[in-house]
């Protein structure tokens, strides 16, 4: 067993605070668009390579306990969004995942895989080849979008590239399989491969490097967020190849930055990070409920960032209290919580 790796779990802190921010900001994005942008360049990327990693010894009760996670949070979620007027009618379906929940559709597929391939136990060359087939299936997934739910739409009229998540996890694939293949000696070598003080001034270049990209280049949001097809990304100047190179590459770039530049040392965002599954869970319980309340509209833009920002600091502040998750872990365990009852 490894010693648990505070840096992964700080990064994890900041990852699910980040989500949490750019779900607010989603709210009124068309007015910070650019910040929007650059969060979704990488924050999920990054986590999935996280959850990769810590994969290795993947259980399938884990992926049981996801799986019941999915059920309990697509049900809850569609009676909140009936109650709230975010639907019209009360329609309980499983098959397109609610807002955010799509991840632990994605993540149930990943595990399965991971453990089948850790039943094989391949060797360093057949994992490589393994990791290029995954990155191939990826790269060129969302030339076949549309064709695969017109094909689908045959046998099922409801299909579409949300559904049970299939786009966002063939496309968000390759960093979970980097994670996964990854060694912790591999990982603690990427930590050092750059100065800290270095890796920040680049992380800052490129940060700008981003905003100014996004100024001149319109639908990145729809190639970032995995799920959509070339017609949503695609502009008549674009080449897919040069577009989906440059969403892997800066996705890869930036995560490889923000895990060197992320300090090692305990402090609130370890606790975050440990419980960034309780706060990913029920973060939009809060994103709606202030979307509900429209008096910020007649404020100034720059009053608005910063409330939201204060407004995603104290929700996942809260929803990563030890005193919010002991009162929610029933929940976010379901298995753990039928066991203790049958034992009961």
């Amino acid at each position: 067993m490894f010693d648990k790796d505070i840096k992964l779990s700080n990064t994890k802190g900041i990852l699910i605070f980040l989500v949490v921010f750019g779900h607010f900001l989603e709210l009124n994005k068309e007015h910070y668009l650019q910040t929007f942008i650059f969060i979704y360049a990488f924050h999920m990327p990054l986590f999935v390579f996280i959850s990769g990693f810590l994969a290795k010894r993947i259980q399938m009760k884990k992926v049981v306990n996801l799986l019941m996670l999915y059920i309990i949070f697509q049900t809850l979620y569609t009676l909140f969004f009936y109650f709230i007027g975010e639907y019209e009618t009360i329609g309980f379906n499983y098959e397109k995942p609610r807002f955010h929940l799509w991840y632990i559709v994605s993540i149930s597929f990943w595990y399965v895989l991971a453990g089948i391939i850790a039943k094989l136990n391949p060797n360093n060359i057949s994992k490589l080849i393994l990791f290029t087939l995954i990155l191939l299936i990826s790269f060129f997934s969302r030339l076949y979008t549309d064709p695969l739910v017109n094909f689908a739409r045959e046998f099922y009229p409801n299909f579409s590239s949300y559904t049970l998540s299939y786009q966002r996890t063939i496309t968000f694939a390759p960093f979970f399989f980097a994670g996964f293949f990854m060694s912790n000696n591999a990982l603690k070598k990427l930590y050092t491969s750059i100065s800290p003080n270095i890796a920040k001034g680049l992380l800052l270049l490129t940060a700008m490097g981003v905003f100014l990209f996004t100024e001149f280049t319109p639908n990145l949001e729809w190639l970032y967020k995995g799920s959509y097809s070339t017609s949503r990304f695609l502009s008549d100047n674009d080449t897919y190849v040069t577009k989906i190179l440059s969403h892997f590459l800066l996705s890869t770039w930036l995560s490889i930055l923000i895990l060197i530049v992320i300090n090692g040392k305990k402090c609130i965002l370890t606790k975050w990070g440990d419980r960034s599954l309780g706060i990913y869970l029920f973060h939009p319980v809060f994103v709606f409920m202030w979307k509900k309340n429209n008096f910020m509209n007649e404020w100034n833009l720059d009053t608005q960032f910063i409330v939201n920002l204060t407004l995603a600091l104290i929700v996942t502040a809260f929803l990563g209290s030890k005193f919010f998750a002991s009162y929610t872990r029933f929940l976010t365990s379901p298995l753990e919580t039928i066991k203790t009852k049958i034992k009961g």
